[in-house]
């Protein structure tokens, strides 16, 4: 094993809540690219030498076949927070959802799906989502078309850092006061000048909420405003 090999190998083996992204390829490469920008740790596996040589330094890695267990834990699977499944054969994903769910069954799984009929399948495998990139990408140009200045702002909170506005989600925690008080015993939008775009609860999406809607533990709070705004609420409504 090379020099370097040994430093990748020992900086995976220290990472913990990363999110492992199987594949480099065109789709894989741009999820790398957005987890790095956020600054989540991320941990890539390919098999093509050729690919990895195009990375990023910086990226740990694991030379392997995503579909393989071994492989998986040496990325750290036991450890992460979240794994990508960005193969472009849907089968592979199928395979690498359940794998990784057989590892560890607490893991987020995010699969790439390039056939409406793999969508079903990669649930049933155990993948909490499942993206279609074509789908997703005529459906932008659509839009883009029909709303285009709307496109661009959305561009903005989502992917220039430098811009002060931003979407977040908060998660209302068990032990947080805010617990079975309402949007307006908070005072949002006056007190910290965010607005609650909806309420996930559980499998439920709450859009808009009313002033008398109330928070429950779990539910996680959709919100935009600028983004010292947004940590204020998150910091407030999870006080003891």
């Amino acid at each position: 094993m090379s020099s370097s090999r040994s430093i990748v190998v020992s900086v995976v083996a220290m990472m913990a809540n990363h999110i492992i992204v199987c594949g480099f390829g065109r789709v894989g490469e741009q999820v790398v690219r957005e987890l790095v920008k956020n600054g989540t740790p991320v941990v890539v596996i390919e098999r093509n030498t050729d690919w990895l040589e195009e990375m990023d330094d910086s990226i740990p890695y694991v030379e392997g076949d995503a579909t393989e267990g071994d492989v998986l834990i040496a990325a750290g699977i036991e450890r992460a927070a979240g794994l990508i499944a960005a193969l472009p054969p849907d089968a592979n994903n199928v395979f690498i959802a359940l794998t990784a769910k057989g590892i560890n069954r607490d893991i987020q799984v995010v699969a790439r799906a390039e056939r409406p009929e793999s969508e079903e399948k990669l649930r049933r495998a155990g993948a909490d989502k499942v993206i279609n990139p074509s789908f997703l990408g005529g459906r932008r140009m659509a839009m883009t078309i029909l709303k285009p200045v709307t496109v661009d702002y959305v561009d903005t909170i989502f992917h220039d850092r430098t811009e002060q506005y931003a979407i977040e989600e908060v998660k209302i925690e068990p032990h947080s006061s805010s617990v079975h008080t309402s949007v307006g015993d908070q005072a949002v939008k006056t007190r910290f000048r965010v607005t609650i775009i909806a309420i996930q609860r559980q499998d439920a999406i709450i859009g808009n909420p009313p002033p008398d809607e109330r928070f429950c533990a779990g539910d996680i709070v959709i919100v935009f405003g600028e983004k010292r705004a947004s940590e204020a609420f998150e910091q407030a409504v999870n006080k003891k």
